[in-house]
């Protein structure tokens, strides 16, 4: 029953290092032309439910042509669009998604500025994505939690709290993202590195 569900955790849709999403793309630079959704979903190991909604995007956003078919199940594809080795991040419209821009300008600030603030941060995030203070701020603090970045300078009246990227912690060019439970996943390493300790249990 797939109505109403969405998409699961990221790191639930992990398969070693590389997402479902990924996966189906690099299998269908493989096959490339003439390939069929059960095809894909086999050499993928995605489950045919993830494939068909990547799929029907991907034909949606010009990435994907039908050669021959009428039912879904049946048809013929062909990649008409190769855009490279990272799969397309696009939304069910087959649109560019903005999901996760934010974070990846930021992360990529931190490599290369390396000592900042929560403002200068998201300053220079904003060039490329419009980023609040708010949200600089939010990612520090967990990228803190989680080993990423060491904390300089603490915050005192009249002095803004100042973060640098820690040494050794640069784990690739995917940024490390909050998920809302409480934890930071790694794309880059493919897994959880951070999370948010369960309350203990208050005593009998």
């Amino acid at each position: 029953m797939a109505g109403g569900r969405g998409r699961k955790p990221i790191d639930l849709e992990m398969h070693g290092k590389k997402g479902n999403r990924q996966r189906v793309w690099e299998a269908m630079r493989v096959i490339r032309d003439g390939f069929t959704a059960y095809e894909i979903s086999r050499r993928s190991l995605v489950d045919d439910t993830a494939v068909r909604s990547y799929l029907q995007s991907l034909i949606k956003g010009g990435f994907v042509e039908v050669i021959s078919g009428a039912k879904f199940e049946e048809q013929t594809l062909h990649l008409v669009r190769d855009v490279g080795a990272e799969a397309p991040a696009i939304t069910r419209e087959g649109k560019p998604s903005k999901t996760g821009k934010g974070t990846e300008a930021m992360w990529r600030t931190l490599r290369i500025l390396g000592e900042m603030d929560a403002d200068e941060l998201a300053e220079q995030a904003s060039i490329a994505v419009p980023t609040t203070t708010w949200t600089a701020r939010s990612y520090l603090k967990w990228l803190k939690r989680a080993g990423y970045v060491v904390e300089v300078q603490a915050s005192t009246p009249g002095k803004k709290a100042r973060y640098r990227l820690a040494p050794g912690k640069y784990t690739g060019p995917r940024p490390p993202m909050i998920q809302r439970i409480g934890q930071v996943f790694d794309p880059n390493l493919g897994e959880v590195v951070f999370r948010q300790p369960e309350p203990a249990e208050a005593e009998l």
